[in-house]
């Protein structure tokens, strides 16, 4: 059975509209052809969704017309020049901006202190409507169906942080333990806040 599928590819085989309820986890990094925003954090996004009226293509990515929660997380790098400015502050449409100010995260290292990680305690609701973008270069997005109806909390949730665990190991090249905490601790307000 099939659990997830990127996202655009989803778009493009028109399976979207089909998938009423789910998940859509996002890695964005920032710009490398900007010199200012190159050294800005990595954001991970989920959104949870369910009641898919429908979608609207937007050229950039697809509109939904559903009921949903939005979940960050932010990984700031070492070198980050902007850590002290509040991540609601910071300068929006980039990937060091999340409607969070620090004290409404938990806040932590990774061990070796490459990554200072930010997890909001709390979804932001996304009401009637929400966005996806397609990935740009070096982005990835995931749509994670709900193959599990009945056992969401022990069967899908593991599943997709096993998933995240291992992009955030591939991807950031960082250590199974750090990746595996990054991912349990996303995972937990990503559960704490799901629909079903």
């Amino acid at each position: 059975m099939q659990r997830a599928i990127y996202f655009e590819e989803a778009y493009q085989k028109g399976i979207l509209s089909q998938i009423t309820e789910g998940y859509i986890f996002s890695l964005s990094t920032p710009d490398s052809t900007d010199v200012e925003r190159k050294m800005d954090p990595i954001l991970l996004q989920m959104v949870s969704y369910a009641g898919l009226k429908s979608i609207i293509p937007l050229g950039t990515g697809v509109k939904f017309q559903a009921q949903g929660k939005r979940m960050n997380c932010m990984l700031e790098p070492s070198s980050f020049s902007n850590k002290h400015v509040e991540p609601i502050s910071r300068q929006h449409n980039t990937t060091a901006c999340i409607p969070y100010r620090f004290d409404e995260c938990e806040i932590f290292f990774t061990k070796d202190a490459k990554y200072r990680i930010l997890i909001p305690k709390k979804s932001h609701e996304t009401f009637d409507s929400f966005v996806i973008d397609f990935p740009e270069k070096g982005d990835i997005c995931v749509l994670y169906y709900i193959f599990d109806k009945d056992n969401v909390n022990n069967v899908v949730i593991p599943f997709i942080e096993e998933n995240i665990t291992f992009i955030l190991k591939w991807y950031l090249n960082i250590t199974n333990s750090d990746a595996q905490n990054v991912a349990n601790k996303f995972m937990n307000i990503v559960n704490q806040f799901h629909e079903w």
